[in-house]
Formats: structure tokens, sequence, C-alpha cells
């Protein structure tokens, strides 16, 4: 089955989302780094950046993950599961515009950036064509008929 317009746009703002945090990482690296250190309970677990590095990994295999499952597979259920964590996330980049303990600058602009593109991602998934094709229905386009 052909997928519907709104899971190809959901896959454009996705992958824009994700091009735009991981530029976002790239260019702040050193100010959430030092950020990291500073954080006196991660210091005495002696936690250091390779730390950092591999849940950072850890988080962009997940994303794929994501993608994989919702796009290419239709899974509703992975739907849902993005749509809360991804949402948390969202509201945890909104929580963290005044708090002066993370990065500002360039990081919180990228992070900003990036959370409204998810927020665009996840509109597309509800849209009906998405919908009916994530709950298997029978999907028809309408513009087969124009």
């Amino acid at each position: 089955m052909e997928r519907p317009k709104s899971i190809i746009a959901f896959e454009r703002a996705f992958w824009a989302s994700f091009a735009v945090g991981l530029l976002g990482g790239i260019l702040s690296w050193n100010q959430v780094l030092a950020a990291y250190e500073r954080e006196p309970s991660i210091a005495a677990m002696g936690f250091g950046s390779g730390f950092l590095i591999a849940i950072w990994c850890i988080s962009l295999a997940f994303q794929f993950l994501f993608w994989y499952l919702i796009a290419r597979k239709a899974s509703n259920v992975t739907r849902w599961i993005y749509v809360v964590l991804m949402g948390l996330g969202i509201i945890s980049a909104l929580a963290t515009i005044n708090d002066p303990a993370m990065p500002g600058g360039v990081s919180w602009i990228f992070s900003l950036a990036s959370s409204a593109l998810t927020a665009l991602a996840i509109f597309f998934l509800f849209r009906p064509d998405a919908s009916d094709w994530l709950t298997k229905k029978r999907y028809v386009d309408p513009d087969t008929f124009r």
C-alpha cells in the first residue's frame, strides 16, 4: 500500500527536526559538556564525556527506530510512544527557557527550532489519512479521483 501524504510530510518534518537537533548538538557541544561536567552528582559517579556521547548515540538510535516503525512499518503503538516521549521533550525544552543552569544561546535556539519541527511532525501523524494508515483502516487517497 502506498504511504499517505501526511506520513511523507511527517518524515520530512521528522528529518528536519533530527537535522536541526543534531546540528545544534554539534555546535553547542562544548557548552553542553561544560554544564554536564559542572553537575556534582555526575562528577561523583565518575561519568565523563564518553558517557554523554553514548547517551547521545542511544538517543539517535531510538530516533531512527521511531522513524522506521512509524513511517515504514505503520506501527500505531510506536506513534503513541513517540507522541508521549516527544511531547515530554517539547515540554522539557520549553521549561528550560528561563533556567540559568541550562545552556542558552545557540543551543537554546536549535532546541526550540527542533521542538517546533517535532510538534509539526506529530501534527502530521494525526491527519486523517495518516491515522487511517496507522490504524490499518482502508485508505483511499482523495487525489485519485481528481
